[in-house]
């Protein structure tokens, strides 16, 4: 559980009293330098935090989210498709902000800094969720060496050590494949670091090789949309989403093998009408047998937008687990209580 010593410090150093440093001379010691120089006192003090602090607060917060509407038994069927190995996420980008890359919206705002685009225009095309479109006259409006650089700063891990949230959890939970649609390198970057390098990293149309490299059952991340370091097999644009997305595209058969023989787990997705939940619509009409995929989502404000979101997602075979705030740390308490589910924690 080493990967949760950076939370355990965190909390060392939030502790409200001042009296918890010691002071030789005119040099001050922190409670974690205290610790890291006896690395057995550190791992007694982490062992007794994990287990009558955070542990505890974790299933409190999970106990509430299981409590919501019809969590309770969604998320124990989710647990057993994850104990079989039938468990795959999809990684979205509300799984990158706490380490501090910008949400897709967030990141074309930043983009038309650097643009002759009008902010008007540009707001107005995301208040009509015309994501594509803006993407594909925010590259109009700028010179493309620029537009590639943008992409490549704003999306780029350069200190790992920044990585953090739930989204720390997924190399112990998922060994095998991962998908994305961000163009991050946040996972690579984190799996990396943990000593699970991918074996494999498949972006863009590169994805068609897929095929030749699963059956080794080796570790391989699929980056449906593209790398944020490359021009080539980017999907950005209305244009390009539309040759992404085509019949006969290797995304496209890609990703429908995927939702054909996996249950998904959708992760830092809003999962409003865009091409990839409309390619599970499509899926699901016309392969009644297509495994149940699910989402952590936040809760709607009131009951008549459950409903309406409800059958929205059901109607493509993804079955919602709510949480009401806290979307970090509420994942944080689903996934604390999946890897309990596998005896992990």
């Amino acid at each position: 559980m080493d990967f949760l010593h950076p939370v355990f410090e965190d909390q060392l150093e939030l502790q409200p009293d001042a009296k918890g440093n010691v002071v030789i001379g005119d040099t001050i010691f922190s409670p974690v330098a205290i610790l890291r120089a006896d690395p057995s006192a550190y791992e007694d003090e982490f062992s007794k935090w994990m287990s009558d602090r955070w542990i505890p607060e974790q299933n409190e917060l999970l106990e509430e989210i299981l409590s919501i509407h019809a969590n309770r038994k969604r998320f124990v069927d989710l647990c057993a498709t994850l104990k079989n190995g039938h468990l795959i996420p999809l990684v979205g980008s509300g799984m990158s902000i706490p380490t501090g890359l910008p949400t897709w919206l967030g990141f074309l705002r930043m983009v038309r800094q650097h643009s002759s685009m009008p902010e008007i225009e540009l707001e107005d095309l995301l208040l009509h969720c015309a994501y594509e479109e803006a993407a594909e006259r925010l590259a109009a409006a700028m010179p493309g060496r620029l537009f590639d650089e943008r992409i490549e700063h704003d999306l780029r891990i350069d200190d790992t050590n920044a990585i953090c949230g739930a989204v720390v959890f997924l190399p112990e939970l998922f060994d095998k494949l991962v998908l994305t649609t961000n163009l991050d390198d946040l996972l690579e970057r984190m799996y990396e670091l943990r000593n699970r390098r991918f074996s494999h990293i498949l972006a863009g149309k590169s994805i068609s090789e897929y095929r030749k490299v699963k059956a080794n059952s080796e570790r391989v991340l699929l980056k449906f949309h593209g790398d944020c370091r490359s021009r080539d097999g980017r999907v950005l644009g209305k244009t390009e989403y539309e040759q992404a997305y085509c019949n006969g595209s290797p995304i496209k058969e890609e990703l429908t093998t995927v939702y054909r023989n996996h249950s998904i787990l959708c992760l830092g997705c809003s999962l409003e009408p865009d091409r990839t939940v409309e390619l599970l619509a499509e899926v699901a009409k016309i392969d009644p047998g297509m495994p149940k995929h699910y989402a952590f989502l936040q809760h709607p404000n009131n009951a008549d937008m459950l409903r309406q979101r409800e059958h929205f997602l059901t109607d493509r075979d993804v079955f919602p687990i709510w949480y009401r705030d806290y979307h970090d740390e509420s994942i944080k308490a689903l996934f604390v209580g999946m890897m309990q589910h596998l005896g992990r924690l």
